[in-house]
């Protein structure tokens, strides 16, 4: 991610990124809250458009929410401009969100898209079993 340049904004979350991670919260289940409150508490210190999807790293206020199980927690979301449409993985550290990242299927791209103008129509949570 190096050689990729960061992209504003600093340090909110795009539209896409707040209507996304709302969407995750939903695996979440009964600490679906908790994860909220971790969103509430959360600042982006770096983001970076890949043109294939992008990667948004979070710092979160562990003081004013508790750990979950976030790693590999994902979805599926139809976004306009592309194909196949996007999948939104979060990654956390010690139990504290760290990065969003989305990513485009096979070989498409996000259609020349900006981060900031990026949204999406429909989504498919994984069943939970």
């Amino acid at each position: 991610m190096a050689s990729y340049p960061p992209v504003a904004p600093f340090p909110q979350l795009t539209h896409f990124e707040r209507r996304a991670l709302d969407v995750l919260a939903g695996l979440f289940g009964a600490e679906a809250d908790e994860f909220r409150r971790q969103i509430a508490a959360s600042r982006v210190t770096d983001r970076v458009d890949t043109v294939v999807g992008f990667y948004t790293r979070i710092e979160v206020d562990r003081a004013a929410s508790g750990p979950l199980p976030i790693t590999h927690k994902s979805a599926h979301f139809d976004v306009p401009g592309t194909r196949y449409g996007m999948s939104v993985t979060l990654w956390d550290d010690d139990g504290y969100l760290s990065t969003i990242e989305g990513v485009t299927y096979g070989e498409d791209s996000m259609g020349g898209q900006e981060l900031t103008d990026l949204d999406f129509t429909s989504f498919q949570l994984p069943e939970v079993r």
